[in-house]
């Protein structure tokens, strides 16, 4: 059922799925000009196991008008639809995401038809409707019928098009509309919103981070009150346009569903893709602590970080009262959790569930080093240096980005860079290259943001080794390898 052409907003009603197309020429339903294609009209499908089969105009009243009509949305019992359409005076209006910035200039209503029963519906506008001043589309039904969300750019908003919400008043007429909040709201536009059978919203945005264009975003809650959004990711999420993002079954297994994009690879400009998501039979749960390396005293509300292998954020939190935190990990996957805290190191471990068959528990523990006063020194554990090199590792870059953020968390933190050599080579020659690497770790912190004049170079050579490995004696190769380091002393905090 995609075509050349664009369709998307596939909505879900009974035995019938509802969606926006642009028709072909022979229809006679216009031509838009920004895309030279057929006004949207409003088209009917039926699901089946192969997809979505035997596409079709609604006939009817539904599809009665000059301009864009669609997308749709249903009441539970599919005899009341929820179409957007585009203002009668105005020729223009928003039709898919390229146009999503002219949604405040070319303005949209809704209107509501009913099912008489007899297979003819009723048409009334919506009763906020204000096409002169602001659009109003992109209806949404809570799963009680109670709420009707939308999408709208009327005054009061956060932003340009803002989610926004209307209750069923006892006489039947939708009340006065209310911003659902700035939570999910943002400086940028809010699309498409749609309600879950659990309630749960789904929604696109270009206002949060995301992967490119419109990203879909879910959220739990109602009316005004909403969970901070999260970022569906890829693959729901593409470098392209997603939106429409609707939940056609919900079961303890998982969910299935729909949803439009843009992406590469489709058939037209806008595709209807559907989707199904199966609950992971395997859970895997990271318990951690925050806690002060010194004292060993637990440190509540420390800002707690989960990256994957590709050091790609997945979650953030803070640690509880008691310094403990939870997070759910995903099967076969490499971590890295960071731990940090005002006036703290920050410090981070590796974690891997790699070769784990069944749902399991791991432990964690976080160290945090005070950033106490000046003349503290600690070092900066498993940073090291190649013997007779100075260029910083891999290995060692990881650790340095670590001191980074305490140098971000402290901006009134200036310290000296402190390097090490073993004793082999003379003692001139130790003390030029303890001083290159020390100037290597700084010149490292200076390309990732942090100011050159809070730091301070200091290369001692082998005149500060950690062990007995002095001139004469002989050690292994790890124990050289261990008076080849890096530590930082407080010069001012």
């Amino acid at each position: 059922m995609n075509t050349e052409r664009s369709e998307f907003s596939a909505f879900p009603s009974g035995s019938t799925v509802y969606y926006a197309g642009e028709p072909g020429a022979e229809v006679g339903a216009g031509t838009y000009g920004w895309t030279g294609e057929s006004y949207l009209r409003v088209y009917t499908s039926s699901p089946g196991t192969g997809g979505l089969t035997n596409p079709g105009l609604m006939p009817g009243a539904v599809n009665d008008g000059t301009y864009h009509i669609g997308p749709v949305a249903a009441s539970a019992d599919g005899e009341i639809l929820y179409v957007t359409r585009t203002y009668a005076e105005k020729e223009e209006t928003l039709r898919t995401r390229e146009d999503r910035k002219r949604f405040r200039t070319h303005t949209l209503e809704l209107y509501i038809h009913r099912e008489q029963g007899d297979g003819t519906w009723t048409t009334e506008a919506f009763a906020h409707n204000n096409p002169s001043e602001y659009s109003v589309g992109h209806a949404a039904l809570s799963p009680d019928g109670q709420i009707l969300y939308f999408s709208s750019d009327m005054p009061g908003g956060h932003g340009g098009t803002d989610i926004w919400y209307s209750e069923l008043q006892d006489d039947g007429s939708w009340g006065t509309p209310t911003n659902a909040g700035g939570t999910i709201n943002s400086a940028g536009d809010e699309l498409f919103p749609s309600i879950a059978p659990d309630g749960t919203l789904y929604y696109s945005s270009d206002g949060f981070a995301g992967m490119g264009g419109l990203d879909i975003f879910r959220s739990e809650g109602s009316r005004g009150t909403w969970s901070t959004p999260a970022n569906l990711r890829h693959p729901v999420n593409s470098s392209g346009d997603d939106f429409a993002f609707v939940v056609s079954e919900l079961g303890e297994g998982g969910k299935k569903g729909y949803l439009s994009s843009n992406r590469r690879g489709g058939v037209g400009g806008d595709d209807i893709y559907s989707f199904g998501w199966e609950r992971p039979k395997i859970i895997i749960i990271l318990k951690g602590t925050t806690s002060d390396k010194h004292t060993g005293e637990r440190l509540a509300e420390a800002s707690v970080s989960l990256y994957d292998g590709r050091r790609e954020l997945i979650a953030r939190k803070a640690s509880d009262g008691s310094g403990n935190f939870i997070f759910e990990l995903s099967p076969g996957q490499r971590y890295t959790v960071l731990g940090q805290k005002e006036g703290y190191h920050a410090d981070s471990a590796k974690v891997s569930t790699e070769g784990i068959t069944k749902s399991d528990t791991l432990e964690v523990a976080l160290l945090l080093e005070p950033v106490f006063k000046p003349g503290d020194t600690f070092e900066l554990e498993n940073i090291y240096y190649d013997f007779d090199k100075h260029n910083i590792r891999p290995d060692a870059a990881e650790i340095l980005d670590e001191l980074v953020r305490t140098m971000r968390d402290n901006p009134t933190l200036r310290i000296e860079l402190s390097s090490h050599t073993d004793s082999r080579g003379s003692h001139a020659y130790n003390e030029a290259l303890s001083q290159r690497r020390a100037q290597s770790a700084v010149d490292y912190l200076v390309s990732r943001g942090i100011a050159r004049d809070r730091m301070v170079a200091k290369g001692y050579g082998e005149t500060k080794l950690v062990n007995r490995c002095a001139n004469g004696v002989p050690c292994s190769r790890e124990e050289h390898q261990a008076n080849r380091r890096t530590e930082v002393t407080v010069l001012l905090y």
